[in-house]
């Protein structure tokens, strides 16, 4: 999977911070919240914006999230979004709650 200028990311899933990647593979990803980190090796995405500057983004696999995969399947709203408070208890492997932070932000 690779970013670059022949990529489209499309706006965040009903403005919550979830993004669509378009390219040779679609997938669902978040912004990355520590650039040139990741949680659990998943593989990260750098898009470069009209401006000139890179956006890198994480692979959210909704095989390892139950959350990702409700997000697929349709689910319309879950309440989590730029800025929200969030108690997430089951962070077992930091799949799930890692995206999670990407989400809501610093």
């Amino acid at each position: 999977m690779r970013g670059g200028s022949k990529v489209v990311v499309e706006p965040p899933w009903t403005r919550r911070g979830v993004h669509c990647f378009k390219g040779k593979e679609d997938a669902l990803v978040t912004k990355n919240m520590v650039p040139g980190e990741t949680v659990y090796n998943e593989k990260k995405v750098s898009v470069q914006n009209e401006d000139g500057t890179k956006v890198e983004y994480r692979v959210w696999n909704p095989f390892r999230s139950k959350l990702a995969a409700a997000i697929l399947g349709g689910v319309d709203d879950v309440w989590i979004k730029p800025g929200a408070k969030v108690l997430y208890l089951g962070a077992a492997s930091g799949t799930t709650v890692s995206h999670v932070s990407d989400i809501v932000g610093p």
